[in-house]
């Protein structure tokens, strides 16, 4: 049985091999209602976030999520079982279950972010929603080569990180860019190493000035820190200690 700390404590750092949503608010309880979960528990970040990775199984029957208390003026949905962004056909229907949980977050927060990764896939995604329109959902699968979701126009912020620009494009032609983008890297290597540089220079010549072809973990906690909140930097944080919700996800909105 999961037992929970509610002793409040500073916030906990996260942020790789996991999914998130960052909520502008103060107000944790109202997350947690919007969200739906089920049987919810106070519970400190310590512990909180303990349970999300200790029940990451794809079997595991106690699938966790733990709303934060405010960091910053915002909350984070954390869990390992949050569904992500997908406009391609599939049999888990986490694309429509995704759907259903950014809308419910959308109708009642003003700014409402996702984000998620995972470096054994090589998965990477985000989306954001503002006065409950969303206005940019990315996600990419490097072990499927395919981008599952891609709507709206680059934000700013994505430009600032190198993410290449797939405003407009079907997940299928945003994936077909990419892959170019990457084969012109490959290229440039090549001409570098021609011109006199080391196979080890002209890689980190192109790393360095060109467009980044695919996203990385570090990209979605990058973004994540222009967007709202860095949960790799929490502690730096200067919010006083709380206590959040561990709560479980209902089955129907779950990964």
């Amino acid at each position: 049985m999961t037992t929970f700390d509610q002793t409040p404590d500073d916030p906990d750092s996260f942020g790789y091999k996991v999914s998130w949503f960052a909520v502008k608010t103060f107000d944790s309880a109202a997350v947690l209602d919007a969200i739906g979960a089920e049987g919810a528990t106070p519970a400190n970040w310590e512990s909180g976030l303990g349970a999300v990775h200790y029940h990451s199984a794809p079997r595991d029957p106690d699938r966790w999520i733990f709303v934060s208390p405010s960091v910053g003026g915002w909350v984070l949905a954390v869990s390992t079982y949050l569904p992500h962004p997908d406009t391609v056909e599939t049999k888990y229907e986490t694309g429509r279950r995704f759907d259903q949980l950014f809308s419910r977050l959308m109708k009642r927060f003003d700014d409402v972010q996702y984000f998620g990764s995972h470096r054994v896939s090589d998965f990477a995604a985000w989306a954001r929603a503002v006065n409950g329109q969303p206005v940019r959902i990315f996600s990419y699968a490097g072990s499927e080569g395919q981008v599952f979701a891609n709507f709206g126009a680059q934000t700013q912020e994505e430009a600032k990180l190198r993410l290449p620009d797939l405003t407009g494009l079907s997940p299928l032609d945003a994936t077909e860019r990419m892959f170019a983008i990457a084969e012109e890297g490959e290229q440039e290597e090549s001409r570098l190493v021609a011109g006199g540089l080391s196979p080890d220079e002209a890689r980190e010549h192109v790393a360095e000035c060109s467009i980044k072809p695919f996203p990385s973990e570090t990209d979605v906690t990058d973004l994540a820190g222009l967007w709202s909140i860095d949960p790799t930097d929490l502690p730096e944080q200067d919010d006083p200690s709380g206590v959040g919700w561990a709560a479980h996800l209902p089955e129907n909105l779950t990964e």
